[in-house]
């Protein structure tokens, strides 16, 4: 079950979700790092999937911010149209 934010229309909580949403590119990019050196410690490929799980972490967490940003503001937009009713 996902976190649910009490207000949503609270100013300090979008803010603060914005602004961690800067931390999930640099997040990818690093996790992608490790699991490449893993990779490269024991399959002895030297650092080529470093590299390559650098752009492929870099690339999850664009597209995680692109669904996190789409997703909210859908349900932002729901929430615009039930309070005009």
């Amino acid at each position: 079950m996902p976190f649910r934010r009490k207000n949503p229309d609270d100013p300090w909580a979008r803010a603060l979700f914005y602004a961690s949403l800067g931390s999930i590119v640099p997040a990818g990019a690093v996790a992608g790092y490790f699991i490449g050196l893993f990779l490269d410690r024991h399959l002895h490929t030297g650092a080529v999937l470093s590299i390559v799980g650098i752009f492929a972490g870099t690339a999850a967490g664009i597209v995680e911010v692109i669904q996190l940003i789409t997703r909210t503001e859908k349900n932002a937009g729901k929430r615009r149209d039930d309070g005009a009713n």
